[in-house]
């Protein structure tokens, strides 16, 4: 599976074990510095060491990418800061990042582990905010992965992640997401950012995607 997913791509990748998520996230940021692009992970874990490890390669440098300023891998808390999260506020800091980044690179890449949001977003929150990385994106030489542990984040949160991503990676495929909404999310603010979505809700939303079995 090719993760170069094109101009603007706003990507949701839903997975149920951390090697699902690195193989994403190694193959994802390799792909985009054999191409000259600036790639940045944030991750959940306590240590970006690990990350710098599995992305390093027989024809990738990390130490040099680093030093070019190519790769960045950074933990949540330091990328988000701990602050009281304002999706106007970030979406001016991450066009800020995104628009200095594309003067000396030919594309951006963005892989973000959502675990953070546990901490930081009520699901109306978060909501709203994926719904708005939609206008970030958009026409622009970005693409960008937000993943989600299906083991961790609640139902409503999988739901939110859900109707604010047009492409989905589930079952170790790509796939358009017939539940996107995300403009009339926006067109409606701040009236559908909340959710009452179960596990029986996404359960059968997730049965969309799955491969199907041979008989």
């Amino acid at each position: 599976m090719s993760l170069d997913f094109g101009r603007g791509a706003h990507v949701c990748q839903l997975f149920k074990t951390r090697s699902e998520q690195r193989e994403v996230t190694r193959q994802f940021i390799q792909e985009g510095l054999a191409r000259g692009e600036y790639c940045l992970h944030v991750t959940s874990d306590p240590s970006v060491d690990d990350w710098y490890n599995a992305i390093q390669a027989p024809d990738i440098d990390v130490m040099s990418e680093r030093i070019r300023g190519a790769l960045e891998v950074l933990t949540a808390l330091d990328w988000y800061q701990k602050t009281d999260f304002n999706s106007v506020t970030q979406a001016r800091r991450l066009w800020q990042l995104i628009d200095g980044k594309l003067e000396h690179f030919p594309g951006v890449r963005l892989a973000a582990d959502m675990r953070w949001t546990r901490e930081y977003l009520a699901t109306p929150e978060l909501c709203h905010w994926e719904a708005t990385a939609n206008l970030i994106f958009e026409d622009v030489n970005v693409q960008a992965i937000c993943q989600y542990d299906l083991d961790y984040h609640s139902p409503v949160e999988i739901h939110a992640a859900l109707r604010t991503h047009p492409v989905v990676i589930y079952d170790g495929r790509l796939q358009p997401n017939p539940y996107y909404e995300a403009q009339t999310i926006l067109a409606n603010e701040p009236h559908l950012n909340a959710s009452d979505a179960d596990a029986a809700t996404i359960e059968a939303m997730l049965s969309t995607f799955r491969k199907p079995t041979s008989k």
